[in-house]
């Protein structure tokens, strides 16, 4: 297995079937996505910084820097000339960043650097332009479940202190301040009560927000939403889940449900996972990819209360998450289904879904965790020693951190 480090080359090369664009770090999902696909046939390439958890895929056929600059210019101008050196048949967003900046250029932003077709590749690899908020924003995620009759959390959006705190007095304390536009945990505050509520609004409403968004402006950096509205959910009781799957052309291909066993700290990522099928979270998802014209890898994430035990609707992640590698384990092999779409064949009519249940410690906290006879598959890339050589790395430098804070 060979792959080609590319800066700046404009020699034409051979068409690639996928395009992984990353943005962010800590994201480790996406870096085990190469060797799914490269197992079901597809050619993979990687956009994304140098010292990216992606870059140390072993099954990537080329890799390109993405230069550090984040003006949409510079983003646009790198993804430009990958998509010119190699045309993909799909770029996969790894990170909402990715996703927004995507979104932004298939809206025709930088239109000098990227040429119509390759304009088309990206419009294409997202799916319709319409449902392009709904699967980013939680405030129209939420809107737009509430229209198809979807059960989700009660709620309001809000756009003032006044409206947070008059919502939340409606909903009852405790509750949860969402910002609409955020991922991982990152933006969701708990609020026991009004104090609580109003210093969490606070800080994701800083004074100088306004002054912050013409610097974004003036640097290229504008792509990245602020002042988006916010929203006070009632708080519940219950198990996080998920369905992960992947949809085309505003069609369910197929997929299946993850049930958070553990996980990490409060609104942390599960770290523990239980893959199975779940017939309401798939009939959500069936309905909410059709009414968005969803395409690509996309989860979405739930609540289950332990009264109802229905799934409620929670928010869209229109990226790869880190079990869509782990279907194959439970009869949903995504990359499989996905190669044939790729060569133009339509969906099958009969949606993929899971045929069994299986525990799973995720990478890469599998990584410190001792095997067992009987306990849950330990989720480690044995083939790809660059993966875990790169997360040893990040696990030992706050520890080195603070032995020369100590020493100082």
């Amino acid at each position: 297995m060979t792959r080609r480090f590319i800066t700046r080359s404009l020699l034409k090369g051979p068409r690639m079937d996928i395009l992984i664009f990353s943005i962010e770090d800590g994201r480790f999902g996406p870096a085990r996505f190469p060797q799914m696909l490269y197992q079901a046939g597809l050619s993979v390439a990687a956009l994304c910084p140098s010292d990216n958890i992606l870059a140390q895929s072993t099954y990537l056929r080329a890799l390109h820097a993405l230069p550090p600059s984040r003006s949409i210019r510079s983003i646009a101008g790198a993804l430009a000339k990958v998509i010119e050196h190699s045309p993909p048949k799909l770029i996969i967003p790894a990170d909402e960043q990715a996703v927004i900046v995507l979104q932004a250029l298939a809206a025709g932003r930088c239109k000098s650097l990227i040429p119509p077709y390759a304009r088309a590749i990206i419009a294409a690899s997202l799916g319709s332009p319409a449902g392009f908020d709904a699967s980013l924003f939680k405030s129209d995620t939420m809107a737009l479940a509430r229209s198809l009759g979807i059960a989700v959390p009660e709620s309001r959006t809000v756009d003032t202190l006044e409206d947070a705190t008059h919502a939340a007095s409606e909903l009852g304390y405790p509750v949860f301040l969402k910002q609409s536009f955020s991922w991982a945990g990152l933006g969701v505050n708990a609020c026991a009560d009004e104090a609580v509520l109003s210093k969490a609004f606070r800080e994701a409403r800083p004074a100088m927000a306004r002054l912050k968004a013409l610097a974004r402006k003036l640097i290229g950096r504008d792509w990245y939403p602020v002042g988006k509205p916010m929203d006070v959910q009632s708080a519940i009781s219950g198990q996080c889940a998920m369905y992960c799957g992947l949809a085309w052309r505003g069609q369910l291909v197929g997929g299946f449900s993850g049930i958070r066993v553990e996980q990490l700290c409060t609104n942390g990522p599960s770290t523990v996972v239980k893959l199975c099928a779940h017939a309401g979270m798939e009939n959500v998802a069936r309905k909410m990819v059709e009414a968005m014209g969803l395409s690509g890898f996309f989860s979405f994430d739930f609540m289950i209360p332990a009264d109802t035990g229905e799934a409620l609707l929670l928010e869209c992640n229109p990226r790869p998450v880190p079990v869509h590698h782990l279907g194959q384990h439970v009869g949903v092999d995504l990359a499989a289904a996905l190669a044939p779409l790729l060569s133009g064949e339509a969906p099958d009519r009969e949606m993929l879904s899971a045929t069994g249940e299986l525990d799973v410690v995720l990478f890469p906290y599998a990584l410190n965790v001792q095997p067992q006879d009987k306990g849950p598959m330990l989720d480690v890339p044995q083939s790809e020693p660059g993966l875990i050589r790169h997360v040893q790395a990040r696990q030992q430098a706050p520890a080195m951190a603070r032995s020369e804070s100590r020493a100082a």
